[in-house]
């Protein structure tokens, strides 16, 4: 095996780049993993994976930071996760109805998570925390999203309307939208003083890699949205399945109205999903008396290769807690 770095250059990998931006809009699919995230004629186009190895198209070997951007824990081509993965393919993976397997991937999320009462599974984060709004907005007859000051929560009107890059979003759709200061419940106060009770919910993750919560910041906001009939929506993304299996929430001890998942939960296969109290979810059903929401309805949520991945995860995280062991890893 190469050890990491290998000091052959970069060659073919500008020469991929170069291609990619004359295929790709920004020369890559995700933001994060543009050319111009890396220093200069220094960005690797990747060919295979291995473990936390990554091969680039000159054959360096690199220890890949971030895992896939965090959507990776166990490991590029972990074992168990990829027999699971092929007895799945051999099965049929897209079916007209529903599939025993999705009864028993929703009853291993929700055994991971107690503060889920449902949950619904999909393709990508955007996906369910745009799900997440529009129940909000269903619920509590409000428009207005507060947003704590984090660096992404989806690609949709909602949340891009309140960033820097925001060409194409109408403008009232960015009214929509108001930031605030993570740590900083003053700011949140302010927000629902400047706005009365307009705002649906409050969407933030619980903490991140920069910045714990600070003692009492997050039952503040909890309590803030008790008071103002705001829901709270945390965005487990990058805290689920690394933080804990359970989530930030459970490690924090506040449990949000909803909560949105993806990355880690599948080991890189694509794979998201949005949990929350029976009374809000059971809205996007058909078991219901009052106006059903539009929820979440994807042709691809419930593939089964997907959902054989996260069972998988599943079942590794209780041999390996996965999340210690990164966690000794980093502080190493």
């Amino acid at each position: 095996m190469d050890v990491p770095g290998g000091g052959r250059g970069f060659e073919r990998s500008s020469a991929l780049q170069r291609r990619l931006h004359e295929l790709v809009p920004g020369g890559a699919h995700t933001y994060a993993r543009g050319s111009d995230q890396y220093p200069e004629h220094m960005a690797p186009v990747l060919v295979r994976g291995d473990g936390c190895r990554v091969w680039d198209a000159d054959g360096n070997c690199f220890i890949e930071y971030g895992m896939g951007l965090r959507s990776v824990t166990l490991g590029h081509g972990y074992r168990p996760v990829l027999d699971a993965v092929h007895k799945a393919l051999a099965d049929g993976v897209n079916f007209s109805r529903p599939t025993e397997l999705e009864v028993a991937a929703a009853e291993d999320f929700l055994r991971l998570v107690p503060g889920a009462d449902m949950v619904k599974f999909a393709k990508n984060g955007s996906d369910a925390t745009t799900a997440a709004i529009r129940l909000a907005r269903a619920v509590t007859g409000r428009d207005m999203i507060a947003v704590a000051d984090q660096p992404f929560f989806s690609a949709d009107d909602w949340f891009i309307g309140a960033v820097e890059m925001n060409a194409g979003v109408p403008e009232a759709t960015r009214d929509q939208t108001v930031r605030f200061q993570f740590n900083d419940l003053d700011s949140l106060r302010l927000r629902f003083a400047e706005n009365g009770n307009q705002i649906a919910c409050v969407v933030m993750e619980a903490a991140t890699a920069l910045a714990e919560p600070e003692p009492g910041f997050l039952e503040g906001v909890r309590a803030l949205c008790d008071a103002h009939g705001s829901l709270l929506v945390f965005d487990e993304m990058i805290t689920g399945f690394r933080w804990s299996a359970s989530g930030a929430q459970s490690v924090y001890g506040v449990r949000p109205d909803l909560s949105c998942w993806g990355k880690a939960m599948g080991n890189g296969f694509p794979i998201s999903a949005l949990a929350g109290r029976r009374d809000l979810m059971e809205l996007g059903g058909l078991r219901t008396d009052s106006p059903r929401v539009f929820l979440l309805s994807t042709t691809h949520g419930p593939e089964t290769v997907s959902l054989a991945a996260f069972r998988a995860v599943v079942k590794a995280y209780t041999v390996t807690p996965a999340p210690g062991v990164v966690l000794t890893s980093g502080q190493g």
